[in-house]
């Protein structure tokens, strides 16, 4: 009797043993389960592993964006004050040469902080081709110029003036060659109305050309009290120079600015009534004008007379002038420069 109870004992502690095992398994597998998918599931630890360095990769496109945004508006800004550093990143350079078209806007940088903008003047394309090269006029103009000299019937006024027309030409170009001196795009400069062909340098070709020749006072006429003989001393006479940029001028519509401007170009009148010397020049409608600095009547009374009028200067560009910004069809968005 005590030993079947002993059996008994011992079957009962080998059950217990196995249920014990099997609930042991059971949660080794629930353990396992949850521990799979804690690392493998949808918001498992490689899952959110993974997100997160995607989220950092998108994280860094998007800070490198805002940097080639950053680094394109600081080259805006510079390329507006005449900065012209071309290796900057994020900028697109364009020769102006190749996209420039007749009467688009340049902002062009003078060199000379007291014109315009801190240098900057706002200047047109006048011509963009192989004959005249890449030029460009000031879109208004730039300073006033005084040629002749204020005189009634005075010899001395009058041989003053005659001499500020002999050398006009030359005059209004030296002005305008001014504008070309200290800029870093240029590569000469002239006075609209001038000879606008340029050679291989890109420098004009005889912009100074006068046609020669001697005014005589008409043999009907009184000579003025001091002349001792009819020879007037104008020495250079009419040229035909002008109509060349006044074509041109008219077909983009930039020859009317609402202002008076000279062309470097010179007229004579002489006749019965007068013996007239003159400049030519633009006037607010865009007139064709001419301003006397000198006269002679056939009664024997010579004038001399004064005009300041305003000075537009075409500039020769260099061809490898590249665009840092701006479209060139307005004012405000006109082309910015650099080299």
């Amino acid at each position: 009797m005590k030993l079947e109870k002993r059996y008994a004992l011992e079957a009962k502690n080998r059950g217990i043993t196995l249920i014990a095992l099997i609930i042991t398994i059971i949660v080794l597998l629930i353990l396992a389960g949850v521990t799979i998918n804690l690392t493998l599931g949808e918001n498992g630890i490689f899952r959110t592993a993974e997100n997160a360095g995607k989220n950092y990769m998108d994280a860094q496109e998007r800070e490198l964006a805002e940097i080639a945004n950053f680094t394109n508006a600081l080259n805006d800004i510079l390329g507006s004050t005449g900065g012209n550093d071309t290796d900057a990143p994020g900028t697109n350079y364009e020769l102006l040469k190749s996209v420039a078209e007749v009467g688009d806007y340049v902002k062009y940088d003078t060199g000379i902080s007291s014109v315009g903008e801190n240098g900057i003047v706002t200047f047109r394309v006048l011509y963009n081709d192989d004959t005249y090269g890449l030029q460009i006029i000031s879109d208004k103009n730039i300073e006033q110029v005084k040629v002749g000299a204020d005189g009634t019937d005075n010899l001395t006024a009058w041989e003053a003036s005659m001499n500020d027309y002999n050398n006009a030409i030359t005059t209004l170009n030296e002005k305008a060659e001014y504008y070309a001196q200290s800029s870093p795009y240029a590569l000469d400069g002239r006075c609209v109305g001038s000879v606008p062909t340029i050679g291989v340098d890109g420098k004009f070709n005889a912009k100074n050309t006068e046609v020669e020749g001697t005014l005589y006072i008409p043999d009907d006429y009184t000579i003025p009290t001091g002349w001792s003989s009819r020879d007037t001393g104008c020495e250079k006479l009419e040229d035909t120079n002008y109509t060349t940029d006044q074509t041109a001028m008219e077909t983009s519509n930039i020859y009317i600015t609402g202002e008076n401007y000279w062309l470097a170009s010179r007229a004579v009148v002489s006749d019965s009534t007068i013996c007239n010397v003159r400049v030519r020049s633009i006037d607010t409608s865009g007139n064709f004008y001419v301003t006397y600095v000198c006269r002679v009547f056939p009664y024997g009374t010579a004038y001399s007379a004064a005009g300041e009028t305003g000075l537009r200067p075409c500039i020769s560009l260099n061809p490898n002038v590249k665009v840092i910004s701006g479209d060139g069809k307005t004012e405000e968005t006109g082309y910015v420069l650099g080299i």
